[in-house]
């Protein structure tokens, strides 16, 4: 019966893995290249780091135009200069709620699982509960954990850093 959770658990955090090298395979690379940032379908939402009047700022906006010179926000009468522009990063809320979470429910259901394993600690006798602890562990680790992730957004992809 443990190996068996053992296994299940270890294909879980593989499958997160694997998921997570597959998405970010998909991203544009970090690095200085403008054609990435003229290539973003217009509506994408980007996080801009820019300097202004010798100040770091930060402006999130849906790209709306880009030119050779400049990126123009929709919605919104901002234009920010190619040589104000320190970094552009796409922000990826999902994926980093997904990959904390899985993160999550997995170390709480490992934890579940391991508390519930010795008989000394169990009011009605051994093993009591194990299964309940384990799901509410790993359903709360993965709330918690997701929460946490879309919150930081830890997983942005970097399209576009000043050379």
């Amino acid at each position: 019966m443990h190996r068996r959770s053992a296994m299940c658990l270890s294909a879980l955090a593989l499958f997160t893995c694997l998921g997570t090298v597959a998405s970010s395979a998909q991203q544009p690379r970090e690095g200085s290249n403008w054609q990435r940032v003229m290539a973003l379908p217009a509506s994408t939402k980007v996080d801009i780091r820019l300097t202004s009047n010798g100040h770091v700022k930060h402006v999130h906006c849906r790209v709306g135009s880009v030119t050779a010179d400049s990126l123009a926000c929709s919605g919104a009468s901002i234009t920010v200069p190619r040589t104000d522009i320190l970094s552009i990063k796409i922000p990826r809320r999902g994926r980093s709620a997904l990959i904390a979470g899985g993160v999550g429910a997995l170390g709480l259901g490992i934890a579940g699982f391991v508390s519930t394993t010795n008989s000394n600690d169990s009011f009605f006798g051994p093993n009591f509960l194990r299964g309940p602890a384990t799901a509410v562990g790993a359903i709360g680790g993965g709330l918690i954990g997701g929460g946490i992730g879309a919150l930081t957004d830890f997983s942005k992809s970097t399209i576009y850093r000043a050379p």
